[in-house]
């Protein structure tokens, strides 16, 4: 198969993540651009027609992810005509080489990671903030010799004008890219549960994601008479509970909160679509407060109606769109009770999902998607920085079977 010219990059993230894939790459390939993705499998597969190179499988500790590194920097090298679209704050280090060779590299820059590292729970507390300060001078190094950044909200926009300049940073934010077409399919697959209301979290168990508050309150809607179980998609890590951990899982099962795991894009859009409460509890730390996530959009979507922290840009997007309750983030009482007053008004839910609806054909991924393409378009088509090595892809063309 010949070099695509795009490929994106990711060692840490599946092949099909959500952003990844059904959002940046599968919106490429459907506008017929000829686009890949090197990604954790352990052979060459295909998807949809996308070609997927394989850099190892996703697991294990995360000393194992150095392999995969190594050998997502030597797929960088060996792609010296594509545009490499890096996802992985690790991808850094793997892309310093190729990147003073010459190679086009852009980093999509999926969170806040400065604060990310400082908030992380898996890190030592001593080390937090040294860690936060080793990870901004390796962007400063490593981004000076990128083509370009991809931003998921406008307020990293300054870091990253000052390293890259301002026309090669793109806002592409985490709006959902899915026709009409699919969601009548979606909507009319089956129910997960058979037909049982459920109250839906698709962000997985851990202590960023407050899985202590939701235990506490699926407890205070049992004690109530609720019967609702709460439906947790997503991955687990609960080690920063330590000791506690195993009495809250035992508490979680007691009041029925069912964490499923991770689970295919598809399948997470048929819970998304089929669920009578979105639920997003988050703990009060910078990265949260400033991100705007994928699940708050494809719930909007989906007309799912909310209950959301009072925080940052979630309690404004939810507060301006009118879809759902707010409520302060690690106050059980506080989301039980919301969760409880939708669960027992079937026209208030109704009221909020009309306002979701409403508000989610505002958040279509088709604009990020032209910003994006403009990105490409800019970086091959001006002049960038010479180095001995460096080759410059040929002007971006679409296919011509492309919608």
């Amino acid at each position: 198969m010949s070099e695509p010219q795009i490929l994106h990059i990711s060692t840490v993230h599946g092949p099909l993540d959500g952003r990844i894939y059904y959002k940046e790459v599968r919106s490429l390939h459907d506008a017929g651009f000829h686009v890949g993705i090197a990604g954790t499998q352990a052979t060459i597969g295909e998807h949809d027609g996308v070609r997927i190179l394989p850099l190892g499988n996703r697991g294990g500790p995360r000393w194992k992810r150095l392999g995969r590194d190594l050998r997502a920097m030597l797929v960088m090298l060996a792609h010296p005509n594509s545009i490499l679209h890096i996802h992985d704050p690790e991808l850094l280090l793997a892309a310093l080489v190729p990147a003073y060779l010459g190679r086009t590299l852009v980093y999509d820059v999926h969170e806040f990671y400065l604060e990310r590292i400082a908030d992380s729970e898996w890190i030592p507390r001593p080390l937090r903030r040294a860690l936060s300060r080793v990870y901004d001078v390796l962007e400063r190094l490593a981004l000076r010799r990128f083509a370009g950044v991809v931003i998921v909200a406008e307020a990293m926009r300054e870091r990253y004008r000052e390293l890259v300049g301002d026309d090669r940073v793109a806002l592409v934010r985490n709006f959902p890219y899915i026709s009409p077409a699919e969601m009548a399919a979606i909507r009319a697959s089956a129910h997960p549960l058979g037909g049982t209301p459920y109250i839906l979290h698709t962000g997985g168990a851990s202590r960023l994601r407050a899985f202590h508050t939701m235990v506490a309150a699926a407890e205070y809607l049992r004690a109530r008479g609720c019967s609702w179980p709460i439906v947790n998609l997503g991955p687990i890590d609960l080690s920063p509970y330590g000791e506690g951990t195993a009495d809250l899982l035992d508490r979680a099962q007691r009041a029925d909160v069912r964490n499923v795991g991770l689970v295919t894009q598809e399948t997470a859009w048929s819970y998304v679509a089929h669920a009578a409460i979105g639920y997003m509890p988050l703990i009060d730390v910078e990265n949260n407060a400033r991100g705007m996530p994928n699940k708050l959009f494809e719930n909007l979507m989906f007309g799912l109606p909310l209950v959301g922290m009072d925080l940052g840009n979630i309690a404004a997007i939810i507060k301006a769109s009118g879809a759902g309750i707010v409520v302060p983030p690690e106050d059980a009482n506080a989301h039980g009770e919301a969760l409880l007053r939708l669960a027992r008004d079937e026209g208030l839910r109704a009221s909020f999902a009309a306002n979701c609806a409403a508000a989610g054909a505002r958040y279509s991924f088709h604009g990020e998607l032209t910003r994006l393409t403009a990105l490409y378009e800019h970086i091959t088509d001006s002049a960038r920085p010479t180095f001995p090595t460096a080759r410059t892809p040929g002007p971006l063309r679409r296919s011509s079977s492309s919608a």
